[in-house]
């Protein structure tokens, strides 16, 4: 019956729009002086450490578990809760996949110690300010800053993904991130930059609502509840550190972000931790 796997792969893409979060940070926090811009092009990888162990983790625990049952001479088979800490693992790993996010940004000084910037990643638009809290250095060639920044992520939809699938049209998806950096950097003359950026992103995601209802309508018919959220919260705490080299104009800037998602949805008829 096509209805279960349908469920399923629309579950994967209603939630995959409410966990992952693109993290780049690519600026210093040295502010640009008025009537100054930057534009900066960018390619992100992610990989998701902790939900790759943790698959990993449960395919040892599995894989021990079959060696035991074959000494032993017993059937292997798994229980309920191992059948749910597969789903589990498995869910967050297809929500969170390894990939590259090729990214575009534009920066422009408004005031004195005040910057704007938009960036766009393929299925983002961001718009983000920077206001300086300190500055100071032993001269103009080498300098030491402190900025907070503040942006808001509207992420662009499209129901064609969905309606791939021939079962049901969807378009009404909505989601938003809140992002709040704290900015730290040195810079050495025109040629190197140290910088760092602590950061915290709230992203509220609203499922559509007939993929929701939808959802609901499958248990009675298979037996498995694929029921969805009709909101999916998540909260990101971590830190970017990255370096740029480069001559007065132009710069390479390289840089790591690492952190932890906390995403506990409640999803296929329990609460499930998606983070990591």
């Amino acid at each position: 019956m096509r209805i279960l796997p349908a469920l399923i792969l629309l579950g994967l893409a209603g939630l995959a729009v409410g966990c992952a979060t693109p993290l780049s940070t690519m600026q210093t926090a040295k502010t640009l002086a008025p009537g100054q811009v930057q534009v900066t092009g960018s390619m992100g990888v992610f990989v998701p450490v902790g939900t790759l162990a943790s698959v990993v983790d449960v395919g040892i625990d599995q894989g021990l578990e079959a060696k035991r049952a074959i000494e032993e001479d017993r059937p292997y088979a798994l229980t309920e809760e191992d059948q749910q800490r597969l789903l589990t693992a498995g869910l967050a790993l297809a929500l969170a996949p390894p990939g590259v996010n090729p990214e575009l940004m534009v920066r422009v000084g408004l005031l004195d110690g005040f910057d704007v910037g938009g960036r766009y990643n393929g299925n983002a638009l961001r718009f983000d300010g920077k206001v300086r809290l300190a500055h100071g250095g032993p001269g103009p060639r080498r300098s030491y800053d402190l900025a907070l920044g503040l942006g808001v992520s509207k992420y662009l939809f499209s129901g064609a993904v969905m309606d791939v699938l021939e079962v049901v049209q969807l378009g009404d998806f909505s989601r938003t991130d809140v992002e709040v950096p704290l900015y730290l950097s040195a810079e050495y003359g025109d040629v190197f930059k140290l910088y760092g950026a602590p950061k915290y992103v709230f992203s509220h995601t609203r499922l559509d609502a007939q993929l929701v209802d939808f959802s609901q309508q499958g248990k009675p018919v298979t037996g498995f509840d694929a029921s969805l959220p009709s909101t999916v919260n998540s909260h990101f705490v971590g830190s970017t550190v990255g370096f740029a080299v480069g001559y007065k104009y132009v710069h390479f800037y390289a840089e790591l972000t690492g952190g932890y998602v906390f995403c506990n949805p409640h999803v296929f008829g329990q609460k499930r931790d998606l983070g990591g």
